[in-house]
């Protein structure tokens, strides 16, 4: 009963929160909550959305899906549909293992900054740090439902960014891409991110090593998910 109580304190009162996990570390009902979380966004989009179908868009928008025959294009159309199953359990488990390879780097690096704490404990403050992935996950579920299927964004669904408030078609690929690095979201967790290390590490370690620590790791991959996205685009 503790640790659900948790679940809710470290949104509404993080330093407190933060201050007992350090103390008493716990990691399952972060990761099953964010896992339940995923799993039902991924449930619903998979449902709603027909990724045969938007994978057939994406290839006739893409230079080369001009000259790729009918027949190549229904056989990955048909092999998407039949993978779905397996994208729907990769997108389930998906944010869970992200949380504890995170961990594991956030870990590595604050052992140089300077750390006290052992990787459980970091492990722990790092899975409840991104409870607001919920957030996330909620909104992409609203989005599945709210917008039609032809002008969802897969990539950057549940985003609550800059990008929401563009169209794809009316900006450059690469601003639409950038601008898909920071959200509400992702700034909340860092903030959250922070705010619970200061726990693990020694006194020593102020708040500007910290918010460097977190914000280096986190915007590098951040910058690598949106080159991927880029080069998921069409065109």
């Amino acid at each position: 009963m503790e640790s659900m109580g948790l679940l809710f304190k470290v949104l509404w009162s993080p330093a407190e929160a933060f201050f007992i996990l350090s103390k008493k570390p716990r990691v399952l009902a972060p990761l099953i909550v964010i896992t339940l979380a995923s799993l039902a966004a991924s449930i619903v989009t998979f449902t709603y959305i027909d990724m045969g179908e938007l994978t057939l868009r994406q290839i006739e928008q893409s230079p080369s899906g001009a000259n790729m025959p009918e027949e190549q294009k229904q056989q990955m159309v048909q092999m998407i549909r039949t993978f779905t199953p397996v994208s729907m359990v990769i997108g389930a488990v998906a944010p869970a293992v992200i949380v504890t390879i995170a961990a594991l780097i956030y870990f590595a690096v604050f052992m140089v900054i300077g750390r006290d704490s052992d990787f459980k404990t970091f492990l722990s403050i790092t899975a409840f740090a991104h409870l607001p992935l919920i957030v996330r996950q909620a909104a992409a579920i609203a989005q599945v439902y709210l917008t039609p299927a032809a002008q969802l964004d897969i990539y950057n669904l549940g985003g609550l960014g800059l990008a929401t408030f563009l169209d794809p078609g009316a900006v450059s690929p690469t601003v639409y891409a950038a601008s898909t690095v920071v959200d509400i979201v992702s700034i909340w967790v860092w903030i959250l991110l922070i705010i619970g290390y200061k726990f693990v590490v020694p006194k020593s370690v102020g708040i500007a090593a910290r918010a460097s620590g977190v914000l280096v790791v986190s915007l590098f991959f951040s910058l690598i998910f949106a080159a991927l996205r880029l080069l998921q685009q069409p065109g």
